[in-house]
């Protein structure tokens, strides 16, 4: 048994360095893939991009109003947009959800925050989001950025707040 205890430990340590954590935030990826999107509100259009965003950190969320976890989330969703995009933090959602529904929802909800429509299910597949809400973070140089540890972990909400204020500019100084 004492000879075992020594291995153990070395092992616990090979582990600790490869298992991803949640400290592990912001950590470049890959150049982010473009959206898919046929139509949108709230500022978003057919014509709306990822790439136009470049230059500033973006927060990409895939969601629809009948999930139940994504209607947990959005109010911290409207929340981060509220308090960030002023200082640079681009929003941009897409949805599979119908138009109208959508709309009524975030109507009633009084959410403004910018809504694209993927029915097709492209941007998700690109992303690689399975799961609803599904979040990404972009840093201004267009590319993902690791947030939670792993793209199977969805971030907390303070995780995901601290990503992004490492994200955006450093307020000017006097």
């Amino acid at each position: 048994m004492r000879r075992l205890a020594p291995l153990a430990l070395v092992a616990l340590a090979c582990l600790a360095l490869v298992m991803p954590t949640a400290s592990a935030s912001n950590a470049r990826g890959p150049k982010a893939p473009e959206i898919a999107i046929t139509d949108g509100i709230h500022g978003m259009t057919a014509k709306s991009t990822v790439a136009e965003h470049l230059g500033s950190p973006v927060l990409l969320v895939m969601w629809i109003p009948v999930c139940p976890h994504c209607k947990k989330f959005v109010p911290d969703l409207q929340a981060l947009y509220a308090k960030y995009a002023a200082k640079g933090l681009k929003v941009v959602t897409v949805t599979w959800g119908k138009k109208d529904y959508t709309v009524e929802f975030m109507k009633e909800k009084g959410y403004n925050f910018p809504v694209g429509f993927d029915w097709t299910g492209t941007t998700t597949k690109r992303f690689g989001l399975g799961k609803m809400p599904g979040i990404r973070l972009i840093g201004a140089d267009g590319h993902l950025r690791e947030v939670g540890g792993t793209s199977e972990l969805a971030p907390t909400l303070a995780t995901l707040e601290a990503a992004i204020q490492a994200e955006l500019p450093a307020p000017a100084t006097k």
